[in-house]
């Protein structure tokens, strides 16, 4: 169970599905022999489905637990910044804002013809294949037995985008003009995000 304190929930499917694509390096969790086994791997979703794709090492022995039927966690991790207490106008705690969604899906393993169309859905995404070096299937044919591939189908998605919505907007305000002057990545990120979030209408019971 994600906690996620309802001013933090986003229940928007394109804005989550926004979250999955930008974040597709994920974490697989599974619950192993008792023990939480986890693997990361690329995640990408079917534009025509909705379901995720993926695929992990047949060595690696996490691969074992990921059979037709069985659950795993999906787990993308977005964009996060540190919030300084000096940045609010009222005396306040240290914390962090981030975006994170939870996917969980019962797995559909793919073969032959099945898994080779799924390697090129996921090569497609990453790679250019104008570049030299690009692998064509012909060549990719021969290391398909090396690697486990699934559909991942949707069962449950939460998503929390924990963007300060609950503090005043001057406050948040405060907090995007900071995060914008830094030039990490992640702190730009949420910044945009704040923005996108301050300029949306608020949800129902909240006007």
């Amino acid at each position: 169970m994600l906690y996620s304190p309802a001013r933090f929930v986003e229940t928007n499917d394109k804005v989550i599905n926004e979250a999955i694509t930008s974040a597709p390096f994920a974490m697989l969790i599974s619950v192993v022999d008792g023990a939480p086994t986890v693997t990361h791997a690329p995640v990408v979703p079917d534009a025509d489905t909705g379901w995720l794709l993926s695929h992990v090492a047949c060595a690696n022995p996490h691969s074992a637990a990921l059979v037709d039927g069985a659950e795993v966690l999906v787990v993308f991790n977005g964009p996060h910044a540190y919030i300084s207490p000096s940045w609010y106008g009222e005396a306040s705690v240290p914390t962090w804002n981030y975006v994170v969604v939870h996917a969980r899906c019962r797995v559909h393993v793919q073969s032959g013809d099945a898994a080779q169309a799924l390697l090129d859905t996921l090569t497609a995404t990453f790679d250019d294949a104008t570049q030299p070096g690009h692998q064509s299937r012909e060549a990719r044919a021969p290391l398909l037995k090396m690697i486990h591939c699934f559909r991942l189908e949707p069962l449950q998605i939460d998503a929390k985008f924990k963007l300060s919505q609950n503090k005043p907007k001057a406050d948040q305000q405060q907090i995007i003009a900071k995060l914008s002057q830094q030039e990490d990545e992640n702190a730009q990120a949420v910044a945009s995000l704040m923005l996108r979030k301050l300029a949306s209408p608020p949800p129902s019971g909240e006007h």
